[in-house]
């Protein structure tokens, strides 16, 4: 049996899509603004926050609630679970668990604010109830 007949009959078996499914689709770069502000993180605060746990709880509290505004209007917003798992990324070691409730939702620490504003950001608290403001993180 050729490559070709084998890849062709995975293709017959798997019935929810296949390559010509997303043929000449570009990609909406929807997380683009996440990937530039988590490389700032990474870049602005990684040391402190990999040399200090109390520091990652800064950084979840920091990015728990919080609306953090960049360069060229990109906005950015986390819930509970993703900012630990940002935070964990930064770390490089555990998971969102780790840091999932760590400290206070919604407060950044001034070294934190101070060390983003010198990169262009800037942020404002989300409400913290989504339903009477219609404001809640992106990714909830």
């Amino acid at each position: 049996m050729t490559a070709m007949m084998r890849i062709n009959s995975t293709e017959a078996t798997f019935p929810f899509f296949s390559r010509n499914d997303f043929q000449g689709q570009p990609s909406s770069r929807v997380y683009r603004p996440y990937k530039a502000f988590e490389i700032i993180l990474d870049r602005v605060l990684g040391e402190r926050v990999r040399a200090d746990g109390a520091c990652a709880v800064d950084l979840w509290c920091a990015l728990a609630n919080i609306r953090w505004s960049g360069p060229d209007g990109m906005d950015v917003s986390y819930g509970f679970r993703r900012a630990g798992e940002v935070v964990s990324w930064v770390r490089e070691e555990g998971d969102y668990l780790t840091w999932y409730c760590s400290g206070e939702p919604g407060h950044v620490a001034t070294w934190i604010d101070r060390a983003l504003a010198v990169a262009g950001w800037s942020w404002r608290r989300l409400e913290p109830d989504a339903a009477d403001t219609g404001e809640r993180a992106d990714d909830s």
